[in-house]
């Protein structure tokens, strides 16, 4: 089987998304866009966009930007199913920024991993190497440091 160089996915325009995004309140200084768009490393399609304005989680006195791109599923939901799917996008949003901020000690055990191809939305324990070499029984790897 031949593998295509793009993928390519289909579905009516979500007017009733368009609708909702519209009427769309939430906090003051979140702006929330739906457009076709280019989203980086390839992709682009519908995509709703928040841009939030909030403290920098490292410098918390100075306020960011920040964009978040979330793909547009190529479906054909109805009202109530677009509704929740507009609210579970907020929400991602708002884990972003509870990872980014949360602390305990002035480590960050869940920074999001911002990195290509990684989802930033994704909540992760940053573990250590000594993690990741030892085994369910507790047996570090040969060759292993302490």
């Amino acid at each position: 089987m031949t593998v295509p160089a793009t993928m390519r996915q289909t579905a009516p325009y979500p007017r009733l998304l368009d609708t909702l995004v519209d009427q769309l309140t939430y906090k003051p200084a979140w702006q929330v866009t739906l457009l076709d768009r280019a989203r980086g490393q390839g992709s682009s399609g519908l995509t709703l966009s928040i841009l939030i304005s909030t403290p920098d989680s490292y410098a918390p006195q100075e306020m960011r930007q920040v964009m978040h791109y979330m793909p547009v599923p190529p479906a054909a939901y109805d009202e109530r199913s677009w509704q929740r799917w507009l609210f579970e996008q907020i929400l991602l949003v708002e884990r972003h920024e509870a990872m980014e901020f949360f602390q305990i000690n002035h480590r960050r055990p869940y920074a999001p991993n911002h990195g290509p191809g990684r989802d930033p939305y994704q909540v992760m324990e940053i573990g250590t190497a000594a993690d990741a070499e030892t085994s369910y029984l507790g047996v570090r790897a040969a060759g292993s440091q302490p």
